[in-house]
């Protein structure tokens, strides 16, 4: 499983070269997030056992159920499709990563479990 690292560049014009991009990038992120969601569906990971994975400032502490994860870094990709903020993207863009980084090392470990 590869982590798609999102990086948006900024051209001299002080523009982002994005939409084409984006949207590959975002397309990419959401089928890698689909590839995660059957992870862990297989895996029958538990909220109790997956919850300690994560810090508190990275996700939410709200979620129910492990796949309820996923449709935060979702919510996080619509959000950073739609802003216009350089700085928000940024922002947004080191968030998904982090985030997505941080549940493919827990479903890594989950995966080596017996």
């Amino acid at each position: 499983m590869l982590c798609i690292l999102i990086t948006i560049d900024k051209p001299q014009s002080g523009a982002l070269t994005m939409p084409q991009e984006l949207q590959n990038a975002t397309l990419r992120l959401r089928q890698q997030l689909k590839v995660m969601r059957g992870q862990i569906d297989a895996l029958s990971v538990s909220e109790e056992e997956f919850k300690d994975w994560f810090d508190q400032q990275l996700f939410k502490v709200t979620h129910s159920q492990p796949g309820d994860y996923i449709t935060e870094i979702e919510g996080n990709i619509r959000q950073l499709e739609r802003t216009s903020n350089v700085e928000n993207q940024r922002w947004l863009a080191e968030r998904i990563e982090q985030q997505m980084l941080a549940l493919q090392r827990a479903l890594r470990c989950f995966a080596r479990k017996p």
